[in-house]
């Protein structure tokens, strides 16, 4: 079959298609931006809306904060609140120095646990694993000779270096029974800690109550929480769901 031959006129040789390709690239880049603007914003005008919200919010609740304020300094003057507030000064003078006393204790007794358990962990799961291996060994001779090794280990000294720089020599058994008496008496200082401390938290509480029952407006703590709240909000989409009504709305 005869070759066709080579037309003179080839557009595909003869022409550059530079230019086309440029304005195809430019309108395609074109193109991608604005949907890009049209995604984040043009089809978006509440997040526009949000943020006017956010600023003329922000700014009422410095003004409430304010009004606020000389609202809960008139509550303050009031014989009933003093009284109060005196009660719970007075229950949080009274066991103070109880208090102090037992959380350095408590932070010591923790420090002690952790030197202890540290050692201990490990010579647990060692002794754990190997009475699992007595108890699953069908040979008289293997349990009697694991056995055997079990009580070497437990009799075998272990050391532990407290955080005053003390060291203490123990057992296994030994070791067990200091970590359990040093878990047994911070529970113990922890419960008696709750108890003195329960009379001043209901004290405070009294306190807290009276403000918030007197206040006209939010206290200016509450009104710090919104503020606080306000300024680390990002614009979203809303969603607002009445069930009574069945009707959902963003």
């Amino acid at each position: 079959m005869p070759e066709k031959p080579i037309p003179e006129y080839d557009p595909l040789v003869s022409k550059s298609y530079a230019l086309h390709y440029l304005i195809a690239t430019v309108i395609l880049i074109a193109s991608l931006f604005w949907a890009l603007w049209d995604e984040a914003f043009g089809q978006r005008p509440w997040k526009a809306f949000q943020e006017q919200w956010k600023d003329r919010y922000g700014a009422f609740l410095k003004t409430a904060k304010s009004k606020s304020a000389t609202s809960e300094k008139d509550v303050r003057q009031n014989a009933e609140y003093q009284q109060l507030e005196q009660a719970w000064k007075q229950a949080d003078q009274q066991s103070r120095s109880r208090r102090e006393e037992i959380q350095k204790h408590l932070s010591d007794l923790s420090a002690k646990i952790l030197a202890v358990q540290s050692v201990f962990t490990d010579r647990r799961a060692y002794v754990n694993a190997v009475t699992y291996e007595i108890e699953t060994d069908s040979s008289t001779s293997g349990k009697k000779s694991k056995q055997d090794d079990l009580k070497k280990f437990k009799d075998k000294l272990a050391t532990v270096e407290y955080p005053d720089g003390t060291k203490k020599k123990y057992n296994f058994d030994q070791l067990e029974e200091t970590y359990n008496d040093l878990k047994a008496e911070r529970a113990k200082l922890g419960a008696e800690l709750a108890d003195l401390l329960k009379p001043v938290t209901e004290a405070k509480t009294k306190v807290d109550e009276y403000i918030s029952e007197h206040m006209v407006d939010l206290t200016p703590g509450q009104i710090e929480g919104l503020q606080k709240k306000t300024e680390e909000w990002d614009p979203k989409i809303q969603q607002i769901n009445v069930a009574e009504a069945n009707i959902v709305d963003r």
